[in-house]
Protein backbone atom coordinates (compact mmCIF):
# COMPACT_ATOMS: atom_id res chain seq x y z
CA UNK A 1 0.00 0.00 0.00
CA UNK A 2 1.18 3.44 -1.25
CA UNK A 3 1.87 5.58 2.53
CA UNK A 4 1.91 8.69 0.89
CA UNK A 5 -1.42 10.04 0.64
CA UNK A 6 -2.17 9.13 4.34
CA UNK A 7 1.52 11.49 4.85
CA UNK A 8 0.05 14.51 2.74
CA UNK A 9 -3.85 14.08 4.34
CA UNK A 10 -1.88 13.95 7.93
CA UNK A 11 -0.16 17.15 6.69
CA UNK A 12 -2.57 18.71 5.47
CA UNK A 13 -4.55 18.52 8.85
CA UNK A 14 -1.60 20.17 10.68
CA UNK A 15 -2.99 23.19 11.44
CA UNK A 16 -5.69 21.46 13.09
CA UNK A 17 -3.81 19.01 15.31
CA UNK A 18 -1.24 21.71 16.19
CA UNK A 19 -3.99 23.92 17.74
CA UNK A 20 -6.05 20.82 19.43
CA UNK A 21 -2.49 19.96 20.74
CA UNK A 22 -1.99 23.10 22.01
CA UNK A 23 -5.17 23.46 23.80
CA UNK A 24 -4.56 20.55 25.76
CA UNK A 25 -0.83 20.82 26.29
CA UNK A 26 -0.14 24.65 27.02
CA UNK A 27 3.04 24.40 25.77
CA UNK A 28 3.90 25.17 21.90
CA UNK A 29 7.20 22.84 22.07
CA UNK A 30 5.12 19.93 23.47
CA UNK A 31 2.35 20.48 20.86
CA UNK A 32 5.05 20.02 18.33
CA UNK A 33 6.67 17.26 19.92
CA UNK A 34 3.65 15.51 19.91
CA UNK A 35 2.89 16.13 16.99
CA UNK A 36 6.34 14.80 15.14
CA UNK A 37 5.47 11.40 17.56
CA UNK A 38 2.23 11.21 16.11
CA UNK A 39 3.53 11.74 12.52
CA UNK A 40 5.94 8.61 13.17
CA UNK A 41 3.31 6.60 14.26
CA UNK A 42 1.00 7.97 11.12
CA UNK A 43 3.58 6.85 8.95
CA UNK A 44 4.29 3.13 10.63
CA UNK A 45 0.56 2.20 9.92
CA UNK A 46 -0.09 3.62 6.80
CA UNK A 47 1.55 0.69 6.00
CA UNK A 48 -0.45 -1.86 7.02
CA UNK A 49 -2.99 -3.67 5.22
CA UNK A 50 -6.04 -2.35 6.89
CA UNK A 51 -8.35 0.38 4.96
CA UNK A 52 -8.77 3.33 7.69
CA UNK A 53 -12.43 4.77 6.60
CA UNK A 54 -12.16 7.80 8.42
CA UNK A 55 -8.45 8.67 8.43
CA UNK A 56 -9.16 12.23 10.42
CA UNK A 57 -11.07 10.75 13.06
CA UNK A 58 -8.27 8.18 12.99
CA UNK A 59 -5.07 10.81 12.55
CA UNK A 60 -6.91 12.77 15.51
CA UNK A 61 -6.80 9.31 18.09
CA UNK A 62 -3.68 9.17 17.43
CA UNK A 63 -2.50 12.74 17.86
CA UNK A 64 -4.63 12.50 21.09
CA UNK A 65 -3.24 9.08 22.68
CA UNK A 66 0.19 10.75 21.71
CA UNK A 67 -0.69 14.06 24.06
CA UNK A 68 -1.97 11.97 26.79
CA UNK A 69 1.37 10.03 26.96
CA UNK A 70 3.83 13.33 26.58
CA UNK A 71 1.20 14.81 29.15
CA UNK A 72 1.87 11.74 31.82
CA UNK A 73 5.68 11.77 31.12
CA UNK A 74 5.73 15.62 31.59
CA UNK A 75 4.05 15.44 34.83
CA UNK A 76 6.06 12.56 36.17
CA UNK A 77 9.43 14.15 35.60
CA UNK A 78 8.00 17.62 37.01
CA UNK A 79 7.35 15.54 40.17
CA UNK A 80 10.72 14.00 39.94
CA UNK A 81 12.11 17.17 39.38
CA UNK A 82 13.35 19.30 41.86
CA UNK A 83 15.22 22.25 40.85
CA UNK A 84 18.16 24.03 43.02
CA UNK A 85 19.40 27.25 42.90
CA UNK A 86 23.61 27.31 41.77
CA UNK A 87 24.73 28.87 44.94
CA UNK A 88 22.38 26.13 47.08
CA UNK A 89 23.90 23.44 44.91
CA UNK A 90 27.63 24.95 45.69
CA UNK A 91 26.84 24.89 49.34
CA UNK A 92 25.72 21.65 49.18
CA UNK A 93 28.53 20.14 46.80
CA UNK A 94 30.83 21.46 49.65
CA UNK A 95 29.56 19.96 52.61
CA UNK A 96 30.14 16.93 50.99
CA UNK A 97 33.76 17.53 49.67
CA UNK A 98 34.56 19.18 52.70
CA UNK A 99 32.74 15.86 55.30
CA UNK A 100 35.63 14.35 56.93
CA UNK A 101 32.87 12.04 59.02
CA UNK A 102 33.35 7.88 57.98
CA UNK A 103 30.41 6.39 56.06
CA UNK A 104 28.22 4.50 58.79
CA UNK A 105 27.95 0.89 57.28
CA UNK A 106 24.49 -0.71 56.72
CA UNK A 107 26.58 -4.52 57.40
CA UNK A 108 24.04 -5.65 59.86
CA UNK A 109 20.87 -4.78 57.89
CA UNK A 110 22.48 -5.88 54.96
CA UNK A 111 23.13 -9.51 56.59
CA UNK A 112 19.67 -9.75 57.83
CA UNK A 113 18.17 -8.75 54.68
CA UNK A 114 20.14 -11.79 53.08
CA UNK A 115 18.93 -14.11 55.98
CA UNK A 116 15.62 -12.98 55.46
CA UNK A 117 15.44 -13.45 51.59
CA UNK A 118 17.17 -16.78 51.96
CA UNK A 119 13.89 -17.75 54.17
CA UNK A 120 11.52 -16.92 51.23
CA UNK A 121 10.45 -19.92 49.59
CA UNK A 122 12.22 -20.05 45.62
CA UNK A 123 9.40 -18.28 43.37
CA UNK A 124 9.03 -15.38 45.88
CA UNK A 125 13.00 -14.83 45.51
CA UNK A 126 12.68 -14.97 42.31
CA UNK A 127 10.07 -12.59 41.73
CA UNK A 128 12.31 -10.10 43.96
CA UNK A 129 15.42 -10.56 42.17
CA UNK A 130 13.42 -9.92 39.30
CA UNK A 131 12.19 -6.65 39.61
CA UNK A 132 15.11 -5.67 41.96
CA UNK A 133 18.27 -7.27 40.60
CA UNK A 134 17.42 -7.51 37.01
CA UNK A 135 15.25 -4.11 37.15
CA UNK A 136 12.16 -5.61 34.85
CA UNK A 137 8.94 -3.89 34.64
CA UNK A 138 5.49 -5.35 36.11
CA UNK A 139 4.42 -5.79 32.51
CA UNK A 140 7.92 -7.68 32.49
CA UNK A 141 7.41 -9.91 35.29
CA UNK A 142 3.70 -10.58 34.49
CA UNK A 143 4.47 -12.12 31.14
CA UNK A 144 6.76 -14.14 32.94
CA UNK A 145 5.21 -15.08 35.76
CA UNK A 146 1.56 -15.67 34.59
CA UNK A 147 -0.07 -13.17 36.15
CA UNK A 148 -1.30 -9.92 35.93
CA UNK A 149 0.74 -6.22 36.13
CA UNK A 150 -1.30 -5.77 39.19
CA UNK A 151 -1.39 -8.93 40.84
CA UNK A 152 2.52 -8.51 40.59
CA UNK A 153 2.66 -5.02 41.68
CA UNK A 154 0.87 -6.23 45.26
CA UNK A 155 2.57 -9.61 45.49
CA UNK A 156 5.89 -7.26 45.64
CA UNK A 157 4.10 -4.28 47.92
CA UNK A 158 3.50 -7.97 50.69
CA UNK A 159 6.75 -8.99 50.10
CA UNK A 160 8.47 -5.73 50.86
CA UNK A 161 6.45 -5.86 54.15
CA UNK A 162 7.46 -8.92 55.21
CA UNK A 163 11.21 -8.25 54.72
CA UNK A 164 10.88 -5.36 56.35
CA UNK A 165 9.17 -6.80 59.46
CA UNK A 166 11.89 -9.12 58.92
CA UNK A 167 14.90 -6.76 58.85
CA UNK A 168 13.27 -4.97 61.80
CA UNK A 169 13.16 -8.21 64.29
CA UNK A 170 16.82 -9.35 63.33
CA UNK A 171 17.98 -5.86 63.92
CA UNK A 172 16.18 -6.07 67.52
CA UNK A 173 17.65 -8.75 68.51
CA UNK A 174 21.47 -8.49 67.39
CA UNK A 175 20.81 -5.18 69.56
CA UNK A 176 19.52 -6.60 72.44
CA UNK A 177 22.92 -9.09 72.26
Amino acid sequence: MNETPHIQQYLQLRSEFMGYLYAITRDFELAEEVYQNAAVVVIEQAGNSETIRDFRAWAKEVVRRQALHAIRVRDVSAKHARTMSPELLDVVSSAFLDDDSEVPTDREETRALRKCLDELPVEKRELVAMRYEAGAAFDEISQQTGSTPAAVQRALSRLRKLLHGCVQRRMQLTEGI
